[in-house]
């Protein structure tokens, strides 16, 4: 039998070493779950280089990411430190041949720690990897037990992250507010802990936080009634769908905001459909998606209305509903009512 490949490094390992003081040089924080990449971005920075020392420490972005300029940086005696730390974020080097880099790295000065911040790409179809695990790359960076994955977590975890969140506070979690929260936001940490500090300010002079201060602050309105305007445009019911979209205007809800949520709703479809193509069981289809997993049967069943092209027609037409506002050809009004219209010609 062969042996069993070991579990992807993660959150709790990576916690587990900076706890323990355990210092590496090379560190690749990739995977889902954006938010918690960037929090443990900031710890490792935290640990790693003193605050104000612009010295020891540089940080390259997308396309500035230059091999021999990284490579430069890393050989560099650090100044009044034990380390010279380089942080290079969206470099893109782990999706392609990077064997200049790779090759050196084999060497890496003592002094020298490399961050690579790597988290998945945001497309208009949903995620698509920022690392491909068969290159050289990313083998050194595993090897080296270096590569840590950040994935969204399931729902058990962030309840109890709510729920310690909201405790911290002082305040009592009344039951059913993290279910709320989930139902209303979705799974994905950033915008929860964007309304997670909206729910502790609209609370600040309560002892406790309950469903109904959850309703009051959340965006659940404008999601709800965004999916109920997809599976109207979906079954064609051209009045209904434009009473939901003057239901959400009458909320003095943003265009652009409305817009993105039809582009984020297309774009979890897409998914949803491939997965069904692909057989990918339905217990996995929720945590992929981003998506609570009461709702699989709600996006089966509205994915199922559409086939796989005209979905992706319906993405490409939320970019250019997009494209038309920015570049200034349409109102964002007009640009939204339109392609509602266009969204109904799909079918």
């Amino acid at each position: 039998m062969a042996p069993k490949k070991p579990a992807a490094r993660g959150m709790a390992q990576l916690k587990k070493e900076l706890d323990e003081g355990t210092v590496r040089q090379l560190y690749l924080l990739y995977g889902t779950e954006r938010y918690l990449i960037r929090q443990y971005r900031d710890l490792l920075l935290s640990r790693l280089v003193n605050e104000g020392d612009s010295l020891n420490f540089s940080s390259y972005q997308g396309a500035s990411a230059d091999v021999q300029t990284i490579l430069g940086d890393l050989s560099t005696m650090p100044f009044l430190s034990e380390h010279r730390v380089v942080l290079v974020e969206d470099s893109g080097f782990f999706l392609k041949s990077a064997d200049e880099l790779t090759d050196a790295l084999g060497t890496l000065p003592e002094t020298g720690i490399l961050i690579f911040v790597e988290p998945d790409i945001e497309k208009s179809t949903g995620l698509t990897k920022a690392v491909d695990k068969r290159g050289r790359l990313f083998k050194l960076f595993d090897k080296a037990e270096g590569a840590f994955s950040f994935d969204v977590p399931d729902e058990k975890m962030l309840r109890s992250w709510i729920i310690s969140r909201l405790s911290d506070t002082g305040k009592k979690v009344e039951a059913g507010v993290p279910e709320r929260l989930l139902s209303a936001v979705g799974t994905d940490m950033s915008t929860l802990d964007t309304e997670l500090e909206k729910l502790i300010s609209y609370t600040l002079e309560k002892e406790s936080v309950s469903v109904a201060d959850v309703e009051a602050i959340s965006v659940t309105v404008a999601e709800d009634k965004v999916f109920d305007m997809v599976d109207a445009i979906s079954a064609k019911k051209t009045e209904q769908a434009l009473l939901l979209y003057n239901d959400l205007l009458t909320l003095r809800e943003p265009v652009m905001k409305v817009l993105y949520l039809i582009a984020k709703q297309y774009q979890i479809l897409v998914q949803v459909a491939k997965m069904q193509a692909d057989k990918t069981p339905r217990s996995e289809m929720a945590k992929t998606a981003g998506f609570l997993p009461f709702l699989v049967n709600k996006y089966t069943t509205l994915a199922g209305s559409y086939t796989y092209p005209q979905l992706l027609a319906a993405c490409d037409a939320c970019l250019e509903a997009d494209y038309s506002i920015k570049t200034g050809r349409l109102s964002d009004r007009n640009a939204l009512e339109r392609l509602i219209l266009d969204l109904m010609d799909l079918k």
